[in-house]
């Protein structure tokens, strides 16, 4: 573990802060490259960043108070929770980010998938990192691991002295290869929205089985989490507009 970069008195840089930033500035590099190639607006691209940065770190943290925290501290103190260092939930962010891009793209009169199609590599190896700063902060780990590369997390978030699975290492290990997979395919003369579903299914399901060895946030339906249902509900958009792209295909 290494939860900080420097410390100067009581203001300190935390390893999982820089390594958001580092995923953030990753996703503009490659996602700019597409655009580019795609001949997209460089006005689109720069909008949409600032929209998801804004965006997905308020969504997260929107999420991860919902979920943590009672209703009434938020509403008797809302400000006070909001500044809080720590404490993100990615789906919270994921999905209010794509809204905002959502929005973007209606007033730039681009089409939502074909903007999803030039984010989706981006998006995967954005996660990849952010799952490298969960390492080196100790949030987001497993349950118990018997395996040799067990890891525990003396001062993680919450603590554990017990070895635990290393979802932090599965997890940026999966979605590099789900990123090289989406790069290498990507210039691959589809229907617009084939790339953009790929990434959803691909994405919705690593999450999905990840949870059955991941400490989670169980949800009212039994046997499953938070994140699992907002995991099967990306794979259900990703196969509805993959099987809506290989029937029109087909009629054509």
């Amino acid at each position: 573990m290494f939860p900080e970069l420097f410390r100067i008195g009581d203001f300190h840089i935390s390893s999982f802060g820089a390594t958001v930033a580092v995923a953030f500035l990753v996703a503009f590099w490659v996602s700019g490259m597409e655009f580019e190639r795609k001949g997209m607006s460089r006005k689109l691209h720069e909008h949409g960043f600032i929209a998801c940065l804004v965006g997905g770190i308020l969504g997260a943290k929107l999420l991860f108070l919902i979920q943590n925290v009672p209703l009434s501290n938020l509403i008797s103190y809302p400000m006070h929770y909001l500044l809080l260092r720590g404490g993100l939930t990615f789906y919270g962010g994921f999905f209010l980010a794509l809204f905002a891009f959502f929005v973007l793209t209606k007033k730039h009169k681009e089409s939502f998938w074909k903007v999803l199609d030039a984010t989706a590599p981006a998006l995967a190896i954005a996660y990849a990192i952010g799952r490298v700063g969960c390492l080196l902060v100790g949030c987001d780990y497993g349950i118990a691991c018997s395996l040799p590369w067990g890891m525990s997390f003396p001062k993680g978030s919450p603590p554990t002295l017990e070895a635990v699975h290393p979802t932090q290492i599965y997890e940026a290990i999966i979605m590099s290869l789900v990123f090289l997979a989406l790069w290498k395919i990507r210039k691959k003369d589809r229907p617009i929205g084939w790339l953009a579903s790929i990434y959803l299914g691909l994405a919705g399901l690593e999450r999905f089985f990840i949870e059955f060895i991941r400490t989670t946030t169980e949800s009212p339906i039994y046997g499953l989490s938070v994140a699992q249902i907002m995991a099967l509900a990306l794979i259900l958009v990703g196969a509805l507009k993959y099987t809506s792209l290989r029937k029109h295909n087909e009629a054509s």
